[in-house]
C-alpha cells in the first residue's frame, strides 16, 4: 500500500523511535538506581540525535512526504509532553512552563490538522519551531541534572525556550490565518467561475 510504503521509511522509523525511547526514559525517572537521571539524559540525547537524522535522512533519500511531516512534530511533542510532565509532578519544572509547553504545542498541532483538513496541505515545522524545541530539550536536560553547577544554564535555557515559544507560536499563528485566507480567496474564486459558467 502506498501509505504504508510512505510510512515505513527510515526518517519516519527515526521519529517513532523517538516515541519509543520514552519509555525506558520513564523507568529511569522512577528507578531507585544510582545515577538514573544520569541515564535518563543520555537517552535522551540519544532521542535528540534520531530528531536531526530524521530530517537528514529524508532529505538525503527523497523521503519527505506529508505523514512525515506529521509524525516527526508529534512525536517531538509526546515525546517532550511526557518527560516535562514528570518534571513537574518531582517540583523540578514550574507548573506554569509546562502548562506554556503543552498548550503551545496542542494549539500548534491542532491547527495544522485543521489546515490539512481544509487544504490537504501539511505544514512542515519552521526555524523556530526547531530552535524552541533545542532550547526546550535543554531545558529539561538541565532539570534532570540538578548540578547546582548548571543553574544558570538552566536559567537562560529556560528563559531563553519561553522567549522562542512566543515567538514561533506567533510564526505559526500567522501562517495558519495566511493559508486560510488564501484558502478561502481561492474558494470565492473558484465559485465565481462556477456561477459564471452556470
Amino acid at each position: 500500500m502506498a501509505f504504508e510504503e510512505k510510512l515505513w521509511t527510515i526518517s519516519n522509523a527515526l521519529s517513532i523511535s523517538r516515541i519509543v525511547l520514552m519509555v525506558p526514559i520513564v523507568m529511569l525517572l522512577f528507578s531507585a538506581i544510582p545515577y538514573h537521571r544520569e541515564y535518563a539524559v543520555l537517552v535522551m540525547l540519544l532521542a535528540l540525535a534520531t530528531d536531526a537524522l530524521d530530517g537528514y535522512f529524508a532529505r538525503r533519500l527523497n523521503q519527505v512526504s506529508d505523514i512525515g511531516k506529521i509524525i516527526d512534530p508529534l512525536a517531538d511533542k509526546i515525546s517532550v509532553g511526557v518527560v516535562i510532565i514528570l518534571l513537574t509532578l518531582f517540583g523540578d519544572v514550574q507548573l506554569w512552563y509546562t502548562a506554556m509547553v503543552i498548550c503551545r504545542d496542542v494549539l500548534i498541532f491542532s491547527g495544522g490538522m485543521y489546515i490539512r483538513k481544509r487544504t490537504g496541505k501539511v505544514l512542515s515545522s519552521n526555524i523556530y519551531g526547531k530552535i524552541t524545541v533545542v532550547l526546550i530539550a535543554l531545558t529539561i536536560i538541565f532539570a534532570l541534572l540538578r548540578y547546582p553547577v548548571f543553574y544558570d544554564i538552566f536559567s537562560v535555557a529556560k528563559w531563553s525556550s519561553v522567549a522562542m515559544m512566543v515567538l514561533s507560536f506567533a510564526s505559526y499563528v500567522q501562517r495558519f490565518f495566511s493559508v486560510v485566507s488564501t484558502d478561502t480567496k481561492l474558494l470565492r474564486y473558484k465559485d465565481t467561475k462556477t456561477q459564471k459558467i452556470i
